[in-house]
């Protein structure tokens, strides 16, 4: 059974339960044994599943370290001709930043043309220059959902969720011990910001849409390209 159709089942049975209350405990008890089965899962089947069900939905799956992440990302970049990205104001992205720096000067010899525009996000952009100016988006995702290969990215001041939704190319870093079975267990864990923001954004892959002759089409509005970046010794 795939991400979908978990899914769908879920939704199914809560719509069951609605029309009969009859139904309510035995859907309750199901969910609690599905959500048993999960958290009885090793680490290593969690982080298989996770990036499993990304590639299913089109992303990238990029595994690195913490001492390596920002100098692959340079080159994943360069070599997409990305010119312009934008990141959060955190630490991750002045890492970035620095890295991008340091990359630029030694490819400035042979190939000048190679720069790219690193900005971090301490001001409102206009919707013209988001829209039209921008290449690629860097956020920093707070948790990773192995049942459904999503991303947990808590948006703010520091973390525009913009960054995340129009860029043609969306980049996210995780953790990989911030990997946890559902959203379920990351509610009962008590992960969750204790101050919740505005949004807080779940993302499976990049945008898509069926709206079209019911026939699925990725990229159709906002990102068409999801990069995740996985630290595997962090």
């Amino acid at each position: 059974m795939n991400s979908r159709e978990r899914i769908l089942q879920r939704l199914y049975a809560s719509q069951a339960s609605a029309q009969n209350p009859e139904q309510t405990s035995q859907t309750t008890g199901i969910q609690a044994e599905h959500a048993a089965g999960w958290t009885q899962l090793a680490q290593s089947e969690w982080l298989a599943s996770f990036k499993q069900n990304l590639l299913d939905n089109h992303a990238e799956v990029i595994e690195t370290t913490t001492a390596n992440w920002a100098g692959e990302l340079a080159q994943q970049l360069t070599a997409r001709g990305v010119k312009r990205l934008l990141s959060g104001e955190h630490k991750q992205g002045r890492v970035l930043l620095n890295a991008l720096a340091q990359f630029a000067e030694h490819q400035a010899a042979e190939q000048p043309s190679a720069a790219i525009d690193v900005q971090l996000v301490t001001t409102a952009l206009s919707k013209e220059e988001l829209f039209t100016a921008v290449d690629a988006g860097f956020s920093v995702a707070s948790a990773g959902l192995a049942e459904t290969g999503s991303l947990l990215v808590e948006t703010g001041p520091q973390e525009p969720r913009a960054l995340s939704l129009v860029p043609p190319l969306n980049i996210i870093l995780l953790n990989a011990s911030a990997i946890t079975a559902s959203f379920l267990t990351l509610v009962q864990a008590q992960k969750l910001p204790a101050h919740m923001p505005t949004n807080v954004l779940l993302i499976s892959g990049p945008s898509k849409t069926a709206d079209i002759q019911q026939t699925l089409a990725y990229g159709a509005h906002g990102p068409k390209e999801l990069i995740v970046l996985l630290l595997t010794d962090a």
